[in-house]
């Protein structure tokens, strides 16, 4: 279970793929409305990284029958606190294609975290008697080059294509989280759920664990309605491993919407 893209490309259960995605490059990427924050201007006051641990803590915390499109992550204070997590889809364990529409209200000033691909690795493995026992340095060296399986990813937002991803190995977009701990929901959690890990108990604190993935921060939409299209494949065009098309339809009120006035 720990491994690099390329053998969770034979098992890739661990590949999450994010149906919340706006793939962009370019110093700050922009539509009509709500500006991607490039990494170096700290969005928030996190780095992308520590952002990227932020969303796999929550997204891994989450129990299969109350999973979150729009997720609060309540483990932030101050300005960061209004962020919101667009959650993921975990590609199932034959790969294969995945095509999604997800609808999602926010409230006006809502910034968005979310990945377009993403994964992650820690010691955890059924039975519990295969647990391993690598340190965050050696997952993390385990992780590095995962992305090198990952061919296209494209974006629009509003209709209007985000340039700049030719390339999804290589942007300032891909981020390596730092060592982060999650603790798994106490029923019905994810990694029995998803990936088949039953013998994982719920309420389980896993350490260390390390995540890599490409994300993006958006600034607040403004009032109305959205739509964010994004398309990700892994493996060669002409015979793909993983195929992701995700939609995100997204309504964000106006501050006196959700008071009923």
């Amino acid at each position: 279970n720990q491994s690099t893209l390329i053998n969770v490309l034979r098992q890739p259960g661990r590949f999450g793929s994010a149906l919340a995605v706006l793939l962009l490059l370019g110093i700050a990427a922009s539509s009509s409305s709500g500006q991607v924050l490039p990494p170096s201007s700290l969005p928030y006051g996190y780095s992308y990284q520590e952002w990227s641990a932020k969303w796999w803590q929550f997204n891994l915390g989450q129990s299969t029958n109350h999973l979150e499109s729009a997720g609060e992550p309540g483990i932030c204070e101050g300005h960061a606190s209004r962020v919101r997590f667009l959650g993921g889809a975990f590609v199932p364990s034959s790969g294969g294609s995945s095509i999604e529409t997800n609808h999602v209200t926010i409230l006006a000033h809502t910034p968005l975290f979310f990945p377009i691909l993403n994964t992650w690795v820690d010691n955890t493995a059924c039975p519990t008697n295969t647990f391993t026992s690598f340190t965050a340095a050696e997952l993390a060296a385990d992780l590095a080059g995962a992305f090198s399986a990952v061919s296209v990813t494209t974006c629009t937002i509003d209709g209007v294509p985000v340039a700049g991803l030719a390339n999804p190995t290589n942007t300032i977009y891909l981020a390596v989280s730092p060592p982060f701990s999650y603790t798994t929901a106490k029923k019905d959690n994810v990694l029995a759920g998803f990936f088949g890990e039953n013998c994982i108990p719920g309420g389980m604190a896993v350490y260390p664990a390390v995540a890599e993935g490409v994300y993006l921060m958006l600034s607040p939409l403004s009032p109305g309605k959205h739509s964010i299209h994004t398309v990700g494949v892994v493996g060669p065009v002409s015979a793909p491993f993983v195929v992701v098309d995700a939609t995100y339809d997204i309504t964000v009120l106006r501050d006196f919407d959700d008071h009923g006035k």
